[in-house]
């Protein structure tokens, strides 16, 4: 197996536009509440500025690993997947994350808000790899030409990619409200469109392989394969940059989020504090039509030897030499794969601090198993923004600590429904900052509500 195949899959975040299930991070919290602020709460739903608002696009996208910096990639070149591997003490993780709010609007009326939502999304990632087994399948040159590589690892090691599109139905209410205190809920049904989905999963491996001069092989070995694919990604049909674009499927899964808010206002009924709580993302969806799910299940004995270099040609003839060996077993699903979707729960705080400074804090914290075969992934986030307000502009700084790239900070601004920026340029400025992002977006409000 060749590096430049492998560096290529690596790198398929960077090369595909891609979607995926991340909040706006620093401008999701200002004081100017729109539809960006409902998916990240639907209760914020009862909090709109305007009477109407209609979100015309939203873009945020984030890249995202735990060991390549900006600096390596300048320096090392082609060479940085090797040095990747190499320099790894643990799992290997990326995510290359991007969300798209497209065409929404809200509106309030009385008590009651309502919401309808567009958004697409995709997600290109590597879980938990193995630096010993990333480094083996490099094919580097050990010296003399010889050797010996034992890998044990207790835990399912992931590389997964998907696509899949929403329409989402928004309800809030406002519970209580007087001149200090307004208290409010709201909940979000969305309906899924799966577009495709692919998983390369190998759960508790234990192997040996031996290289000898050009030939390699595996011994005293066992573990647990999984290999999904849409049987279309292949032919180029589906889920390409090509003439025909992303395409998605019909309707096959539901999803919901839930969320409550409260508010504090100030003597002269301005707001002074904004709490949230939210659950988001809990549902599932079935990718169907032509889905391919295959579990290999490998028992290779000590003394018994089983060649890689030996295999060769597309997928399926490389299939039928693996199950010709006798050293693997198949199950296959053909019925599709129903996966979770990437679940979590937020909790935030917005205040204004004195004149036109105000802080919030941002807490994102995952409960599904990204170890799953069938799981989407999500991340663990933790964010500080200060902000400036100065009546329709704003000035905005998110600090957050992710669990993949650690610490980054960023710098964003806001004039009305319009805003750009980037939670990581300000530390993406040092060679060892291991994130890029963006996020820009248009929006408009209109009728005052009374």
């Amino acid at each position: 197996m060749k590096k430049q195949l492998l560096t290529l899959y690596i790198l398929f975040g960077l090369s595909i536009v891609t979607f995926a299930q991340t909040p706006f991070i620093g401008i999701q919290n200002s004081p100017r509440k729109g539809m960006i602020s409902s998916t990240m709460n639907p209760a914020e739903i009862n909090n709109l500025n305007k009477k109407v608002e209609v979100n015309f696009f939203s873009i945020n996208g984030a890249l995202s690993n735990n060991i390549i910096s900006f600096g390596d990639i300048i320096d090392f070149g082609d060479d940085v997947i090797d040095v990747a591997f190499l320099r790894a003490n643990g799992p290997v993780n990326m995510r290359t994350e991007v969300s798209v709010l497209g065409p929404s609007i809200g509106f309030k009326s009385g008590k009651w808000a309502f919401g309808f939502t567009t958004q697409a999304f995709a997600k290109a990632d590597i879980v938990d790899l193995d630096p010993t087994l990333g480094t083996s399948i490099l094919d580097i040159e050990f010296e003399n030409r010889s050797s010996i590589t034992s890998i044990t690892s207790e835990y399912n090691q992931r590389v997964n990619a998907s696509g899949w599109a929403e329409m989402g139905f928004t309800l809030g209410r406002e519970i209580f409200e007087n001149d200090r205190h307004k208290f409010s809920a709201g909940i979000s049904v969305k309906l899924l469109f799966p577009g495709t989905y692919a998983n390369f999963g190998m759960d508790k491996l234990r192997a040996v392989i031996i290289q000898d001069d050009f030939e390699v092989s595996l011994t005293k070995s066992e573990g647990t394969l999984n290999l999904s694919y849409s049987e279309s990604d292949f032919n180029g049909s589906n889920f390409n940059l090509g003439s025909n674009g992303l395409n998605f499927g019909k309707i096959n899964g539901f999803g919901f989020d839930f969320g409550g808010n409260y508010q504090l206002k100030d003597n002269n009924g301005q707001t002074r504090l904004n709490t949230g709580l939210s659950i988001r993302n809990l549902g599932s969806m079935t990718f169907g039509q032509g889905q391919v799910n295959n579990t290999y299940r490998m028992k290779i004995e000590e003394g018994e030897f089983f060649r890689l270099d030996q295999l060769s040609g597309n997928l399926e003839e490389i299939e039928s030499q693996i199950l010709a060996s006798g050293f693997f077993t198949r199950e296959s699903e053909r019925d599709g794969i129903k996966t979770s979707l990437p679940s979590v729960i937020s909790a935030y705080a917005e205040m204004k601090i004195i004149g036109s400074f105000h802080a919030s804090a941002f807490l994102q914290q995952r409960f599904g198993d990204d170890n799953s075969n069938r799981q989407l992934t999500s991340q663990n986030i933790f964010v500080l923004t200060p902000r400036l307000v100065l009546g329709k502009f704003e000035v905005y700084s998110p600090w957050s600590k992710t669990e993949i790239a650690g610490i980054n900070g960023g710098l964003g601004l806001r004039f009305g429904g319009f805003f750009v920026g980037s939670n990581s340029i300000l530390t993406g400025f040092t060679s060892e900052s291991k994130q890029a992002d963006f996020h820009l977006g248009l929006s408009w409000g209109f009728g005052r509500i009374n």
